[in-house]
Order: structure tokens, then sequence, then C-alpha cells
């Protein structure tokens, strides 16, 4: 491979960003919601429950603490 040159580094981190437990708070007050909109189809066994989450669980699973956000407009 010739013709490769690395031309410049550098990092950047936005300024927002959202912790496991803001995450979690949003999945799990859907997930709620979810299974009451559904309770008959999930009591007839056509559809599954969503389950909860937790802050712990998500650290667990991926590592991340938190994630950053970037507005692209």
């Amino acid at each position: 491979m010739t013709g490769l040159a690395i031309s410049g580094t550098g990092l950047y981190t936005p300024k927002n960003a959202i912790s496991n437990e803001q995450l979690v708070d949003a999945y799990n007050e859907w997930a709620e919601k979810y299974n009451i909109e559904h309770a008959a189809e999930i009591e007839a066994g056509t559809l599954q429950t969503k389950p909860l989450s937790s802050a712990e669980f998500i650290e667990s699973v991926s590592g991340i603490k938190q994630r950053y956000l970037m507005d692209t407009k």
C-alpha cells in the first residue's frame, strides 16, 4: 500500500451526554406503556412482555457508562 499518510489527529467530545440512568428511565417508561397497551396480546401469548432494564445491567454487558450526543443541525 503506497500513498497513505496520516495528516492529523484529534479528539472531540460533545458537551451533551446521557447517562445510563437517564437512558434506562426513558426505556423503562416506554416498556411499561407498551406492556399496558398490549396487555391482552401478552396475556394471550401472542406478544412477549418488554422487560425492564437497569443502569447496572447496561454497564455490565456493554461497559458503557454514558453516551455523548452531538447535534448535527
